[in-house]
């Protein structure tokens, strides 16, 4: 009888020590506080109106780059939302939807000012991929 409820102790020690370590192993959220948030929407405007100012925009071109942008937004949450596409047929949507879209910057900004707009942005992105 000792042998079998010592038996039955160290399986269930055993089963403990597994699911702790799994519930270990499990990703963590990236969760963030609202002064966290608040100062990652403060840098993206900041970012942006530099881009703007760089570029050389007008205020009636930042509004409706703006409008573009906040367009591509809610394209991109439509597309992270609908959960019958493979991650492939996602990717390219998203593609042929930033070629369009880039497309419209072109046309809107001319080749110069969306040049500089684009540098802008990507060193913007390599400066922060650096910190």
């Amino acid at each position: 009888m000792k042998y079998l409820l010592t038996t039955i102790m160290a399986i269930g020690f055993a089963f403990t020590g597994v699911q702790a370590q799994e519930a270990s192993k499990a990703p963590q959220e990236k969760t963030q506080s609202k002064e966290e948030k608040a100062a990652a929407k403060a840098k993206k405007e900041a970012d942006l109106m530099d881009a703007f100012k760089t570029a050389g925009l007008t205020d009636d071109e930042q509004q409706k780059v703006r409008a573009i942008m906040e367009e591509n937004s809610a394209f991109g949450k439509t597309l992270k939302a609908d959960t019958s596409l493979s991650d492939e047929d996602r990717k390219a949507k998203n593609k042929e939807y930033y070629n369009v879209s880039n497309g419209k910057l072109k046309e809107l900004l001319g080749a110069d000012k969306y040049k500089a707009f684009k540098d802008v942005q990507k060193a913007q992105k390599e400066a922060a991929k650096g910190n």
